[in-house]
């Protein structure tokens, strides 16, 4: 499982992960800022940071509405075919003392990490190239089923040509 930081210039909390580390610090996606603090760390350009900040946005109202709490990051960059890759990842913890609204197990967490390869526009046309991995693990015990535990993972992927006319954000939703 991977670990939160807060970004305490807004109180946002955000995973931390390989996607948005850079030596031994982590990007915050609400900020920009590096956790411990971090001179030259590599950040997204400044368009494509726009679109990670309306990710962020809206991807946290639909893991609120969605998941029922749990903390979700989007993190994006430039890669080196004139396109971007944009991580969404999403953690939730549905363990009795987890801040998720259902917590009903003694021990339990959902990780969603969803990885978009945007490639170059042609013609008015990007191709998405999505990664999907889903890690579930619960453990719940009581009188009538003694103790239970299962985990399991399961890996997506899907790629989609689509018209550039409703945007990255849009596609990226689909």
């Amino acid at each position: 499982a991977r670990a939160n930081l807060c970004d305490d210039e807004n109180g946002k909390e955000f995973i931390v992960c390989e996607y948005n580390r850079d030596a031994d610090s982590y990007r915050s996606p609400w900020s920009n800022k590096y956790h411990p603090p971090l001179k030259d760390g590599t950040c997204p350009s400044p368009e494509l940071r726009k679109l990670e900040v309306e990710a962020n946005d809206v991807f946290s109202i639909y893991r609120d509405q969605y998941y029922e709490g749990g903390v979700s990051s989007v993190y994006m960059w430039e890669d080196d075919d004139e396109g971007f890759v944009a991580c969404f990842l999403i953690k939730k913890d549905g363990s009795r003392t987890g801040q998720g609204r259902r917590g009903y197990l003694q021990e339990g967490s959902w990780e969603a990490i969803h990885v978009i390869q945007v490639g170059h526009e042609e013609e008015g046309i990007v191709r998405y190239c999505l990664t999907s991995t889903i890690m579930l693990s619960l453990t719940t015990e009581d009188d009538s089923s003694g103790k239970f535990s299962l985990s399991g993972s399961i890996r997506r992927q899907m790629n989609m040509d689509l018209s550039l006319a409703d945007g990255h954000l849009c596609n990226m939703g689909r």
